[in-house]
């Protein structure tokens, strides 16, 4: 008879009253099966929330009003949901319950068939092809030393402008929608910071920095061209570039790790102290003994990438239409595609199905996906689009289609409401054998 997985006393800090096993020991194999078998290969995923110290929140998320300030956040409110993460994030927030970080913030959990949740890495550890297939493991073990999901997905969703910032590592990829989005006019001015003037020199852009919390602004978004973001397109943003993503609730999908450096001291949020401009900068990308040296600082950073004429030409992504996903009553739509940087990076598809209407889903390589209207199933997962979420409740919203799925034919997706069925689905590197959107 196989063991019963033991418990951890720490929980999620949304769903305190979900029991979480401890994947790391015995048992671990059973709870798999459990998970693979309940939704015929789709595991259902948690929401799981997460507040910057340095943003505020927009209050897209579809939470209820009160839900967006937990007691024990020490002021901090819910700005993003992290759907598919299997690394720690960096938010500088303090759970005043615990004097620590909150558990496994941000980290995608699994629910079980008994109410139970455990880490989505825990179940990729345990079983890497099963839950990845062969493609991804061997990706994951060439880049990251280990079998994970190459790739987070989430929604940043902010009042204000994000401090202007760069990743030294994580590229990233934008899906501004208008379902996460209503009430949005095409027309709209919500500007993106994209790079630097091409009349910014290094003496200009070292004066800016050396200026950093010494007087009222250190105006780095002054020299920066700011661009009207399209709703139901993408955009991709390479790694070493400035930018200060719009006041939209933003889909972003990024390589599997946490880090960024904040370039700019004041926002309508508040102040942001130098120390706290590198607090999540990693070693391996910028030493902590160079916190603070400015001129060090202007001599890592990409002039070329960041003056770039074409930046906006080259990086924007107009959806089109996915034929491979298409059928009687399904629009399938590649929102972000092609490549970045010189690679497959990733990629995001978005189904729309008609009431009744229903497809065979069978991607070359498994798949994260999130609901963003109507009603209807993936597999055996019932699915249903929210609002006026009460945080530690749990939605059907988003899922995992593992490689165990796609092993048996894929699955079956059907609209069984009245309202169009719309899912949006993230692929990550190199998951196509033909990239979308290149001849």
């Amino acid at each position: 008879m196989a063991a019963s997985p033991s418990i951890l006393s720490e929980k999620l800090h949304e769903y305190p009253q979900q029991d979480v096993i401890d994947g790391t020991g015995d048992g671990v194999a059973a709870v798999l099966d459990d998970c693979l078998s309940q939704h015929g290969g789709v595991f259902q995923l948690l929401h799981r929330y997460a507040g910057r110290t340095f943003c505020s929140p927009g209050k897209r998320l579809r939470l209820e009003e009160k839900s967006y300030y937990p007691d024990y956040m020490g002021g901090t409110g819910l700005d993003e949901i992290w759907m598919c993460c299997t690394v720690p994030i960096v938010t500088g927030v303090i759970d005043t319950r615990t004097g620590k970080a909150p558990f496994r913030e941000g980290e995608a959990h699994v629910l079980t068939s008994d109410g139970k949740v455990i880490s989505l890495q825990d179940l990729i550890t345990a079983n890497p092809e099963a839950v990845m297939g062969e493609k991804v493991t061997a990706f994951s073990n060439a880049t990251f030393g280990k079998p994970t999901w190459p790739i987070v997905s989430k929604k940043f969703d902010n009042l204000n402008p994000i401090p202007d910032h760069l990743h030294w590592a994580k590229w990233e990829v934008y899906d501004i929608n208008s379902y996460d989005n209503p009430g949005v006019n095409p027309s709209h001015y919500h500007t993106t910071a994209m790079g630097l003037y091409s009349w910014v020199t290094k003496d200009k852009f070292l004066t800016c920095m050396k200026s950093y919390g010494t007087g009222e602004y250190n105006g780095i978004r002054h020299l920066a061209p700011h661009v009207m973001m399209k709703l139901d397109d993408g955009f991709t943003m390479p790694n070493g570039v400035l930018h200060s993503p719009t006041d939209l609730c933003t889909h972003e999908l990024h390589v599997t790790m946490d880090e960024h450096f904040l370039a700019e001291d004041v926002t309508l949020d508040g102040r942001i102290s130098a120390e706290a401009a590198f607090y999540a900068c990693r070693e391996e990308d910028y030493p902590k003994s160079r916190h603070g040296d400015w001129d060090y600082l202007v001599e890592q950073f990409d002039f070329a990438a960041n003056q770039d004429p074409n930046f906006v030409l080259n990086n924007a992504r107009p959806a089109i239409t996915a034929e491979e996903f298409s059928a009687a009553g399904v629009d399938a739509k590649w929102i972000v595609y092609g490549e970045l940087l010189g690679e497959q990076k990733c990629s995001i598809l978005r189904l729309t199905l008609a009431p009744g209407a229903k497809t065979k889903f069978c991607p070359e390589c498994p798949t994260m996906f999130h609901t963003n209207g109507g009603s209807g199933r993936v597999g055996k997962l019932e699915v249903r689009y929210h609002q006026d979420m009460v945080l530690g409740e749990i939605y059907p919203e988003i899922g995992f289609i593992t490689q165990t799925a796609l092993n048996n034919g894929g699955v079956e997706i059907e609209n069984t409401g009245a309202e169009p069925l719309v899912l949006t689905f993230d692929f990550p590197q190199n998951a196509h054998s033909k990239t979308p959107g290149v001849a």
